[in-house]
């Protein structure tokens, strides 16, 4: 016997970005989809969350009132960067209401532990430094300059897609990077798909691959630098549409 198919597909941006990311390829997806605006930006309906306090357990706790506002029964869980441990994590949590998991260029730590503990463990000190040496110290928001911004995520854009990407960037929490990821683990016949981007000057292909390796997950690779969503939406939304009319087993 098999499972129905997803009756839609929730969108999770990564750290700066926002629900603008998927603008181009939300119009290609077969079924309805809600891109979600993770706490911290700014909101007509709501202040943004502080983002110096924010940890990945509020963001995934966010994540989850979305989706259960949709009314689906079963959804598309896609998370881009460290947007993918919120889609993960809203997986693990909420294992019935998740139909694929689909990580682009995701990192995704273990459960109990943070993003920077995926640096060798002799170096683990060096990015917990450079945090704490910032003005603000080490839950000042999280900043991406104009010019690493444009050579990290912007190298397979196009000039008008660069200065939108670049307009859009807004500071993010630091929880994204020093929070634990919560300890429920990821079900084990949870369908699970990686966007490895070849091209990626942010989140290196190698590490995507033992990410990918380490969650069990089927790698698509992709020619394409972060942001495979900006530069290469028919694609993406190809992988999820298939993912989408998958029926489970």
């Amino acid at each position: 016997m098999t499972g129905p198919g997803a009756d839609g597909v929730l969108l999770i941006h990564g750290a700066h970005h926002g629900a603008w990311v998927w603008d181009d390829l939300a119009p290609l997806l077969d079924l309805p989809h809600l891109a979600v605006s993770l706490p911290g930006r700014v909101s007509t309906a709501t202040p943004p969350a502080p983002l110096r306090s924010l940890t990945l357990g509020d963001l995934i706790t966010a994540a989850a009132a979305d989706l259960g506002a949709t009314g689906w029964d079963r959804a598309v869980i896609v998370g881009h960067s460290l947007g993918g441990a919120v889609a993960a994590g809203l997986a693990a949590r909420a294992p019935q209401r998740a139909h694929h998991l689909i990580l682009i260029a995701a990192d995704v730590p273990d459960p109990g532990r943070c993003a920077l503990d995926s640096w060798p463990a002799g170096l683990r000190w060096l990015p917990r430094a450079a945090l704490a040496l910032r003005r603000g110290g080490s839950q000042a928001p999280l900043t991406m300059p104009a010019r690493r911004a444009r050579r990290g995520l912007a190298n397979d854009l196009d000039e008008a897609q660069a200065r939108r990407l670049l307009s859009r960037l807004v500071p993010d929490t630091p929880g994204f990077l020093t929070s634990p990821m919560p300890g429920a683990a990821m079900p084990p016949g949870l369908p699970r798909s990686y966007l490895v981007t070849r091209r990626d000057r942010v989140h290196k292909p190698r590490r995507q691959a033992a990410t990918a390796a380490r969650l069990r997950a089927a790698i698509i690779e992709f020619d394409s630098g972060h942001d495979p969503m900006l530069s290469q939406p028919a694609a993406v939304a190809a992988v999820i549409n298939q993912a989408a009319r998958q029926r489970t087993g």
